[in-house]
């Protein structure tokens, strides 16, 4: 569930009797190439050349820190797109892009407000509805985000990552028919995308169609280029099917990708325990409670852990 980025494409003609700015224009514009083919290292070194030649210009700033953003380097993009929309206040894509910033360090207030200013400098745009509401259902308000996504594929009708994102609403509020239309909508649009295989696993989970579970759950892995999540939803199907080798052995790929997604900790402990495996158990529903990012999971795992301590010894 992605929040999708922006760049901006910055078209500027270069009358032949003003060469000024050329500099920074020649790095700016093999920075946007290097972003657009991914490769963000690159786009870094040239964007930053830009900007020695020339500090003012915002879009470079925006753009690098898109592709620090992309690397996962937060903390680096977010002064970036800061010096974007200080430079530039109306840069609409600077303020979606610094709301999946604060989105992804849970400053859910803050991604909702740049969201909303991305919004009021462009009205009805699909991408920061599609974003806000991402940022909404982040923070627990399912109503709104539904109808941030409602009104997103309102204006774009194929955007295929608010299917996505719609669905797991629905799948939050146990709606798991309409999860599923949403999440194969969002194949139909967007058959490149990883998510809804990753998710229409999940649903099919829960809806105990395990065999359809473990088809996209299989799907998700090899889109998701194997994913923590993705194998972790995997582990999930093998299991409700007795495949516990194969479960357990999902569980340990997830871990070894995230050590610290706690669902596949709970989940690899719960069957550690169900085949006899305590020692593993425990230290599994431990590790829970020692990260304690999900409230609910740390609860479920300290009721199973005094529940073993109960057992009487042999």
């Amino acid at each position: 569930m992605n929040a999708r980025a922006i760049v901006v494409t910055l078209l500027v003609a270069l009358p032949a009797c003003n060469m000024a700015g050329l500099p920074a224009r020649i790095a700016y514009a093999r920075g946007r190439a290097e972003l657009d083919a991914g490769d963000y290292e690159a786009a870094i070194e040239s964007l930053t050349k830009a900007l020695q030649a020339d500090p003012t210009m915002a879009v470079a700033y925006n753009d690098r820190g898109l592709a620090e953003f992309y690397l996962g380097r937060f903390d680096e993009a977010l002064p970036d797109l800061d010096s974007a929309i200080h430079k530039q206040p109306g840069l609409w894509a600077a303020h979606n892009n610094r709301g999946m910033v604060h989105d992804h360090f849970g400053e859910y207030k803050q991604a909702i407000a740049d969201y909303n200013e991305a919004l009021r400098i462009k009205p009805g745009d699909a991408i920061a509805l599609s974003n806000r509401g991402l940022a909404r259902y982040h923070a627990g308000d399912d109503d709104h985000a539904l109808a941030d996504f409602d009104a997103a594929l309102a204006a774009n009708t194929t955007y295929a990552q608010a299917y996505n994102n719609r669905g797991m609403v629905r799948l939050r509020q146990s709606k798991f028919d309409d999860a599923v239309t949403d999440f194969r909508t969002a194949l139909v649009h967007g058959p490149q995308l990883r998510e809804p295989h990753v998710n229409l696993s999940n649903a099919f989970d829960l809806k105990g169609q395990y065999d359809s579970a473990l088809v996209h759950g299989r799907l998700g892995v090899h889109t998701a280029g194997g994913s923590a999540t993705a194998l972790n939803n995997l582990g999930m199907a093998f299991q409700h099917l007795h495949q516990y080798d194969s479960a357990l052995a999902s569980f340990d790929s997830a871990l070894a990708r995230n050590p610290r997604l706690v669902v596949a900790l709970s989940n690899r402990g719960i069957l550690r325990l169900q085949l006899g495996r305590v020692a593993g158990g425990r230290n599994d529903l431990e590790a829970v409670i020692a990260i304690g990012t999900d409230e609910g999971l740390t609860e479920d795992a300290r009721t199973r852990l005094r529940t073993i301590a109960a057992r009487p010894r042999r």
